[in-house]
């Protein structure tokens, strides 16, 4: 197995870990923010350690096989973490998608929050509140799902990965590893 595919699922598990960790200890599960930073960082720092020792031990110097072993430990850190979501959201922790839709039909049994959104929304102006009740409710149920947020977590980190690739490799060619 190559050095960088080992990297990024060493950083998957590690990942993984941190997020079952908090979950076991009740730490700010319902806070998105957090979690979303460590995997960004260690996603990052898998990229930036697989194309550190990948340098550090090659001798060819190619921009396009370096953005290729940047990804070679992206790619897999993207996909895994990305399964890995679905599966929390739908079997281990479905009571955050309830309480996110819990919390939005609250907020919309307020007749000052239906009044902003037809405010700030023209096309719901026309529409009853139980309309615009079970439009909203219609899209929250989509954006918390499990497979949406598989799908959108793994479009966003495949495209992060890409560009820390080719960033972290004009660096390391730049600045780390000067030809």
């Amino acid at each position: 197995m190559k050095l960088p595919l080992k990297v990024g699922l060493l950083a998957a598990v590690t990942w993984i870990s941190i997020k079952l960790a908090a979950f076991y200890l009740s730490l700010s599960l319902d806070d998105l923010r957090p979690f979303v930073f460590i995997n960004m960082f260690i996603l990052t720092a898998s990229i930036a350690v697989a194309l550190y020792l990948v340098k550090r031990k090659e001798t060819e110097n190619n921009l396009l096989n370096d953005v290729k072993n940047g990804m070679l430990a992206g790619v897999p850190y993207a996909v895994i973490v990305s399964v890995f979501l679905y599966f929390y959201y739908q079997k281990i922790y479905p009571a955050f998608n309830e309480g996110k839709m819990n919390e939005i039909s609250m907020k919309l049994s307020k007749p000052q929050t239906i009044k902003e959104i037809q405010r700030e929304n023209p096309e719901m102006e026309n529409k009853s509140v139980e309309e615009i009740k079970r439009d909203i409710l219609a899209k929250t149920k989509m954006v918390y799902n499990p497979q949406f947020t598989m799908l959108v977590s793994m479009l966003s980190l495949l495209l992060y990965a890409t560009l820390n690739s080719i960033v972290i490799t004009l660096i390391f060619r730049r600045i780390v590893f000067r030809n």
